[in-house]
């Protein structure tokens, strides 16, 4: 009993998990896809994504306030932070709460009622740019040694 009590007490997080994965950002239902296997693949893509911005909402409240780097790559941290914070890069990688803040920020957040927190759906949209940032640094990485 005490098993299944602990499993309904993380109900909780799987909601959160399927609420950010269905609905905020990325919209799986709305698209037309024409094959099962195009389905398949976007479900997955989705789901990796909304499980990195879970890892983000939950872990930049940590006592330990851990390192950016375990939910953004080396390249996409110093971009995000190139592309934000727009000053030299510092030595080690900035915290959690900092890549929290700077991608809900690069999503459109103000923090207008100054509550310290943004949406998924926010939180989404700055991670989907980062992305975008992300490949137009590797297209122009590969444009420079065609040249």
């Amino acid at each position: 009993a005490l098993e299944i009590i602990s499993y309904y007490e993380h109900r909780w997080l799987v909601e959160e998990y399927h609420k950010v994965w269905k609905s905020d950002g990325t919209d799986i239902e709305s698209l037309r896809l024409q094959s099962q296997e195009n389905m398949e693949r976007l479900v997955t893509i989705h789901g990796f994504i909304a499980t990195r911005i879970l890892q983000l909402k939950f872990a930049r409240n940590l006592p330990n306030n851990p390192s950016c780097e375990q939910v953004l790559s080396g390249k996409a941290r110093k971009l995000l932070w190139l592309k934000r914070v727009k000053a030299t890069l510092p030595d080690t990688a900035p915290n959690m709460k900092w890549a929290y803040e700077e991608l809900a920020r690069l999503g459109g957040w103000k923090d207008t009622k100054r509550t310290g927190h943004a949406s998924v759906k926010v939180l989404m949209q700055g991670w989907l740019k980062l992305q975008a940032i992300l490949e137009g640094y590797d297209l122009a990485k590969s444009l420079e040694s065609d040249l």
